[in-house]
């Protein structure tokens, strides 16, 4: 299949160049990052090492549309990705979003309808320079439509003979929420506190914690029509710190680097879905307004 990776950053660099292996694929990424590929191939390192040759640019515009278009940008740009792309790619384009946060597949599926896919992913990779990207746990994808299951399980196919286990799920909207459940529980807590995803597991009071702000999620994914189960999604937080307890989470690395974050599009869309319903959700508010804090400081001139 000829695939197109927007927003070729960490997560979408490791996608893309495993899909390699069995498809024709083109990476959108910036300058610096696309040019390294251009000139030594993208180099997988971790769990996975191998350098991979496929084609890198820095605009859509330099390369034909795909059959399926696979958007992995911050949720913050998910619009802008849209406008970029709405003109470039053909009707038959499929379009998935593998990103974190909320709201992403309405925005694709305004532009796309059945052509719009949803997924999460909890594939593990880091940025290390441009050009290269770690591998830390292929982890598992699960993609889906309840408006277009075939092709659906088109695509799960295409990830799992690349390597990358995938099934596919008719209820995506419940699986896009769980997955930023776990994002909300855990994103935040390690950014502010600093610290890898496995010492969520080592305190009584960080573990309580994070219990309750699990417990503000699934309330207000209730009151959206979301059947989320608390015990089970309180055990996924505790299964992913484990499986990942030596990674630092996305949120975290945006911090420590002094980039944006994803909070508004995590725990910011469950505080004010939560205002709406008349469901109380402290702990999401006060850890938006921290990140955001953080965020404010790093933006500071220094001196």
């Amino acid at each position: 299949m000829r695939v197109c990776v927007f927003g070729a950053g960490s997560l979408g660099s490791a996608i893309g160049g495993l899909l390699a292996r069995t498809n024709q694929v083109t990476l959108v990424g910036r300058h610096s990052h696309v040019d390294a590929i251009r000139r030594n191939g993208l180099a997988l390192t971790g769990d996975i090492r191998r350098i991979v040759r496929l084609e890198a640019v820095e605009s859509v515009g330099e390369t034909d549309p795909p059959e399926l278009l696979i958007v992995t940008t911050k949720a913050y740009d998910t619009a802008e990705a849209v406008s970029v792309c709405r003109p470039w790619a053909a009707d038959a384009t499929m379009v998935l979003t593998l990103q974190n946060g909320l709201g992403n597949l309405d925005l694709l599926r305004d532009w796309k309808g059945s052509k719009a896919f949803g997924g999460t992913t909890t594939l593990g990779a880091t940025l290390t320079s441009p050009g290269k990207v770690r591998i830390s746990g292929l982890g598992k994808t699960v993609i889906g439509s309840d408006l277009d299951p075939k092709n659906a399980r088109r695509i799960a196919g295409i990830f799992s003979c690349s390597g990358m286990p995938a099934s596919t799920s008719r209820d995506v909207i419940r699986e896009i929420w769980s997955k930023a459940a776990v994002s909300a529980c855990i994103n935040p807590t390690t950014a502010i506190l600093r610290i890898p995803n496995g010492r969520l597991l080592e305190s009584p009071v960080i573990s309580r914690f994070v219990n309750e702000v699990c417990d503000e999620c699934v309330a207000v994914a209730r009151k959206e029509g979301i059947r989320l189960d608390v015990k089970a999604l309180r055990s996924r937080i505790r299964l992913v710190s484990r499986n990942t307890k030596k990674n630092f989470s996305s949120m975290l690395q945006d911090v420590e680097w002094g980039r944006r974050t994803e909070i508004s599009q995590i725990n910011g869309v469950f505080f004010r879905t939560g205002e709406r319903h008349g469901v109380a959700t402290p702990l999401n508010r006060v850890l938006t307004a921290m990140v955001e804090a953080i965020e404010e400081q790093a933006q500071k001139p220094k001196g």
